[in-house]
């Protein structure tokens, strides 16, 4: 009875090893389909191998439109949808187990981001929780300059890129790609990056 016993255990531990040692790739796979739209499931288990296979990913979407998985680790994947648009994910350990980043970006003449964070069942976290979104005046090298050039940096447009090598969030204003040359280059210089590393239980700004 011991030994059936430790036998069961063993292949029960197993069976939990094998759940939280899921990663990005299953992840990616196993997403509602609302958070792809454009992509069903089989175009995105596409996408994996041939990424598996060394091959460039490059399918067609639901729109006739081609979406290709630049990037897909254990840990992290960055997918462009289309020539416009583009998610990163990526995975944040927290207390031995983790949660999902998904940043979520669309291209005109700037850059705009969105993020979101979920478990590992694709139930949605409180974002507020996990990411305190930086303000106008954070960009700023400057108290003064901030001030100075309020009326002309007062469209909230922000680019976030995850990094696929630690987990680290930067955060970038991209409100001058809408002004005038002139008022670009003048402003540009002002402004700095912001990163945030993940602390194991949100992103902290450094």
């Amino acid at each position: 009875m011991r030994k059936l016993l430790i036998i069961l255990f063993a292949l029960w531990g197993g069976a939990v090893a094998g759940v939280s040692a899921q990663n990005m790739r299953e992840l990616f796979l196993n997403a509602p389909d609302e958070l792809f739209p454009l992509l069903t499931k089989n175009r995105r288990a596409d996408c994996a191998d041939y990424v598996d296979a060394g091959m460039e990913a490059r399918v067609t979407n639901v729109f006739d439109g081609e979406s290709v998985l630049k990037v897909l680790t254990p840990v992290y994947f960055y997918l462009e949808t289309t020539p416009s648009s583009s998610v990163q994910g990526r995975l944040l350990p927290v207390d031995g187990d983790s949660v999902i980043c998904l940043v979520r970006s669309v291209r005109a003449e700037a850059e705009d981001s969105r993020i979101a964070f979920y478990n590992r069942k694709w139930e949605p976290l409180l974002d507020e929780e996990l990411f305190v979104a930086p303000a106008i005046p954070d960009f700023f090298l400057s108290v003064d300059s901030a001030e100075l050039y309020a009326d002309r940096c007062d469209i909230y447009l922000v680019s976030l890129a995850l990094s696929k090598d630690e987990c680290v969030l930067t955060a970038e204003y991209t409100m001058p790609a809408y002004m005038s040359i002139d008022d670009a280059v003048l402003i540009k210089p002002l402004l700095r990056r912001i990163i945030y590393r993940w602390n194991g239980r949100k992103f902290v700004r450094e």
